[in-house]
Parts: structure tokens; sequence; C-alpha cells
């Protein structure tokens, strides 16, 4: 590629990839399964993380062959998404009931029945979550049962680099995208190579890396008040989120991110983000969430800095209304 914009902002996606396998690397070996527990502000490993859900990590590669994938059975959400280095996510398997295996293209397809997932790169990551409500003990034990045969293959992985000046010209435009993107629904996660704009896709990395196609989360950004300014760690703000998002089997979640770093917000009750498990809903079946400095008030996250929220809904409702009102209290 040649030293531009556009192909500053084509290889952004694999650029933010590498450096997150790389860093696990270090501490881990490929083809195995490490698992976070509940993330807290201290864990910088992704930004934009949710709060109750223990995730798993396993970058792999397979230049040496298929991969296969085994995984248990949860009576809640538990989900695997296949990433390649490109960030496409070819599939995303929500409670799954047989074996996954990975592949390339050509490569031997062994007997069994599998749910069959074909990549673009030899290297690529498996992310699981698994939603804890007040049972870590029983995840815990669940996910050692989560394991991959092969994957130990090749994991080096090429990085273009760029010139100062068109790095910062890129990072430029997709600071812009992302901004445009702040009172929109974000659908910038797409299954293989051009299903998404470059654009569209490399600022969706830059809000929240490992984020997953429409047809299995829908996301909606909430950055600012009810007067369009944006949200500040002093007043109080009151959410309104709406009913009929999700399906039976799926559920929401609100969490709060400093404006600063992207991470959660450390605070004295440990309370980062809320959901259909630990929330109290309305009688027309909508959801009052409260953002405050100190976390009081209906279904309440503390607060205490510049700030801004993500919701998700696993198992939407495609056609449905996910607008988030904003009232300032």
């Amino acid at each position: 590629m040649r030293d531009s914009i556009d192909s500053y902002i084509k290889e952004y996606p694999n650029q933010q990839q590498v450096k997150m396998m790389e860093t696990w690397l270090q501490k881990n070996e490929p083809g195995s399964f490490q698992f976070t527990g509940l993330v807290d502000p201290t864990d910088d490993t992704v930004i934009t993380p949710q709060a109750t859900v223990d995730y798993g990590y396993n970058w792999f590669s397979l230049s040496e062959g298929s991969a296969i994938i085994h995984t248990p059975q949860y009576d809640k959400f538990f989900s695997v998404s296949i990433f390649d280095m490109k960030h496409n996510i070819p599939a995303v398997i929500s409670s799954p009931d047989k074996p996954i295996l990975l592949l390339r293209p050509g490569q031997p397809i062994p007997e069994g029945d599998f749910y069959t997932v074909e990549l673009e790169t030899d290297q690529g990551l498996v992310f699981t979550r698994m939603v804890v409500v007040n049972n870590m003990e029983e995840v815990r034990k669940l996910s050692k049962s989560i394991t991959m045969e092969g994957g130990n293959g090749d994991m080096h992985r090429e990085v273009q680099r760029f010139s100062h000046g068109i790095e910062k010209a890129g990072l430029d435009i997709l600071s812009t995208a992302v901004a445009s993107l702040s009172s929109l629904q974000l659908d910038g996660f797409g299954k293989k190579s051009g299903d998404i704009g470059d654009i569209l896709s490399a600022a969706a990395v830059m809000i929240g890396q490992l984020g997953t196609p429409s047809d299995t989360v829908r996301y909606g950004l909430i950055v600012i008040d009810e007067y369009g300014k944006p949200f500040n760690g002093n007043d109080t703000y009151i959410l309104t989120i709406p009913a009929g998002i999700i399906y039976d089997g799926g559920y929401f979640s609100v969490t709060v991110y400093g404006s600063d770093n992207k991470l959660l917000i450390p605070n004295d009750k440990g309370v980062y983000d809320r959901t259909t498990y630990d929330s109290e809903k309305n009688d027309d079946g909508t959801y009052t969430v409260t953002l405050s400095p100190d976390g009081d008030g209906l279904n309440g996250i503390p607060t205490g800095k510049a700030f801004y929220g993500l919701l998700r809904a696993y198992i939407p409702v495609q056609e449905a209304d996910m607008t988030v009102k904003v009232k300032n209290k």
C-alpha cells in the first residue's frame, strides 16, 4: 500500500488488531484461552469493555491447519465471536450447540458436525462473552471447558508504517467520523471485507475495538444531554431505555466510560453498568437509568468525571427504535 491517507485508514483496523494481539502474546500462548473475570477500571486490554461479562481471549493462527473450538452449555447469554486481522467478524455464534471449525480457504474439512467459519487471514481472535449475574464461580467452572484444538501456527502479521503527516491526517479524519457517529446508531462492523466502508470500519474500531455486527448486537452511543452538551461528572442525568429492543434470551446493558480514556470509571460502589438482569423495569417496559456523581437514583451508575455511555442490545430487534431519551435533573 502507498503512504497515503486512504491507505492509512484502510490499514487502521489491522494496526489495532496486531497491537492487541502482540500485547496478549507477551503473556499467553497462541491457541489457548485466557479469561478476564469481571473487568474493572484498571483493565485496559480493550477500550469500552463491558463490566458484568467474563471475556475470553484466544489469539490463534491457522497457518498450519484448521482449528476446532469446544464450548459448554450455559443458561444465560453466551456468545463466541470470530475476528480476523482486518477486524472482520465472519461469525458470532450465541449459545453454540456443536463445535466451531475455523479454517482458511482451501484447507481440508475434517469429518464431523461443526459450525464452519472461513477466515480471510491466518491469524485471528476467538472472543467469548459470558454474562455474569452474581454467579462468577459457575462461570469460571464453565470457562474451563472452552478449549481449542490447533490454532498454534505462525503468529507473525505484517503492519504497514506511515509517515507522521499521513498518520496525523488519517487520525483527524477518523476523529471527525467518530464525532459524526455520536448521535447515530453505530453499525460499523462487517462480516467480510467490503461489507463496511473503510472510514466507517476504522471509526468503529476507534470507538470500540472488538464490537459485533448488528444482527447479533446493536449499539447506541449516548454522548450528549438534552441540551446538546457533553456529559460532565457533576450533574445528574436520567436515561430512558426504550422497550422492545431485544428478543427473549437477549439482554441490554448501559455502560459508562471516561471521555479521556474510554475505560470504566473508578467508583466506591464498584458499579459501572446496568443490565436487564439487575435493573428495575418500568410498567411500560422501559428502563430508567440514573447517571450521577455518587450513583444515587433509580438503577444508578456513578460518574464523577466527563463521560459518555454505550447502550448494547444483544439478540436485538432490528427494527426497534434504539433512541435513549436523556433528561437533565
